[in-house]
């Protein structure tokens, strides 16, 4: 196989998580990025490798299920950690924070002895992406009720919640027909990664443009 053969090959959702990436080494690069992008970054870096390994071992017909149960756990926390260090400080944040740290015992306690690391662990999943969802309306509902001076578009943090918010709403229905049916087709799988791939390029396009959002663009003189 050539490089071109190769290239063609890569899954879309991958090249905007690599996209997403790099758009984020720049805006770090700035001076004064947003406090929360150096772990952004890294997530994005962890995110990156782990689909990478994952569509190689779908390419090789091995089971992936175990390493992305527990990129799951890590997903989902860190996207609780990044949604509460939006809030506002009060109960709110406090309440989610403390989620946050209760959340990964939980969801590795499912996926060891209840589930089985060999199957997705769609109880923990869910649950974790309902908090995000819950976390997510808190941050639009404090954005309306203190509008703040910035313009709401140019606001890293809007796009992200946007994203998350919009990626782990529909997840949840999705994911709980695939928990509820024993014995699902072959062709509602592939519909399934059909729909996951959709929503993935349109989180990471939503990551993109918070990236976008943390650069400090100087004006050109007139």
């Amino acid at each position: 196989m050539n490089l071109l053969d190769f290239i063609t090959e890569i899954p879309v959702y991958i090249i905007f998580i690599f996209l997403c990436l790099v758009l984020s080494l720049v805006s770090l690069a700035k001076k004064n990025p947003p406090a929360y992008l150096a772990l952004f970054t890294c997530y994005l870096l962890l995110t990156l490798v782990i689909e990478c390994v994952g569509w190689s071992y779908k390419k090789a017909n091995s089971n992936n299920l175990t390493m992305y149960n527990l990129y799951g756990v890590v997903h989902l926390t860190y996207a609780i950690y990044l949604l509460s260090s939006f809030l506002q400080p009060g109960r709110a944040k406090q309440v989610f924070t403390w989620i946050m740290l209760f959340y990964p015992a939980l969801a590795l306690l499912n996926i060891y002895f209840i589930q089985g690391p060999r199957h997705f662990g769609t109880y923990s999943y869910i649950v974790g992406a309902v908090i995000v969802v819950v976390c997510s309306i808190n941050y639009f509902y404090q954005r309306i009720k203190f509008p703040g001076r910035d313009n709401l578009l140019r606001d890293p943090s809007f796009w992200i919640a946007t994203g998350l918010l919009f990626f782990n709403a529909i997840t949840v229905p999705y994911l709980g027909i695939v928990n509820f049916l024993a014995n699902i087709p072959q062709y509602a799988y592939k519909t399934f990664s059909n729909i996951n791939a959709v929503l993935s390029i349109i989180l990471y396009s939503l990551f993109c443009i918070s990236s976008v959002c943390s650069l400090n663009f100087r004006k050109l003189p007139s």
